[in-house]
């Protein structure tokens, strides 16, 4: 546990968060089985660094074209052309995706450069207040803290991404998506 804690760079926090339970077992004696349960009162949430704050997911009415953006039109047409490509971490070609390799790459295909990771993306993208337009990155908080997927709003509560088996198009009422979407972010007509 500690390693993994250190390999996700965790492991400072879990240290400040847990260490006066850590040194409450330490003097605690175990019960003859080996088990030892310490009573760590109510739960309550860890604080986080650098934390991105859960966003209102985009309305189902949000239908504007994708003529709305410089841009967008052929993004999405082109993104939408890689519909069934096999997702695979780290994939960055039509051979396979994973979601910010997806979506830098449809982004390439009209000359826009992005950056590789969905963070970063996140980071460098300007923010928008509001519901996105079609050609925007709409980014969700999935395996990892912070922004970690990434899909191409398409209009209409729908965007295109890259997770599970494929490239696939998803909306923010799915039972996955639900609750996990963080904001969108421009790089068309910026």
């Amino acid at each position: 546990m500690t390693n993994a804690l250190r390999s996700l760079g965790a492991w400072s926090l879990a240290l400040a968060t847990l260490g006066p339970v850590c040194a409450s077992a330490q003097s605690s004696p175990a019960t003859p089985g080996g088990v030892q349960v310490i009573d760590m009162g109510p739960a309550t949430p860890a604080p986080q660094k650098h934390a991105a704050k859960p966003s209102a997911r985009p309305t189902a009415t949000a239908t504007a074209t994708a003529a709305g953006l410089p841009g967008a039109s052929a993004l999405v047409h082109n993104a939408l052309s890689f519909i069934g490509v096999p997702f695979r971490m780290g994939g960055t070609t039509p051979r396979a995706f994973d979601c910010s390799g997806f979506t830098q790459y449809a982004f390439a295909s009209i000359g826009v450069r992005i950056p590789r990771t969905a963070d970063q993306q996140f980071y460098s993208g300007r923010p928008i207040a509001g519901d996105p337009l079609p050609g925007d990155l709409v980014f969700f908080q999935t395996y990892q803290f912070g922004p970690s997927h990434v899909g191409l709003y398409l209009g209409g509560g729908r965007f295109v991404n890259a997770i599970g088996k494929d490239v696939h198009v998803d909306t923010f009422d799915s039972t996955y998506f639900r609750g996990r979407y963080l904001g969108a972010r421009r790089f068309l007509g910026t």
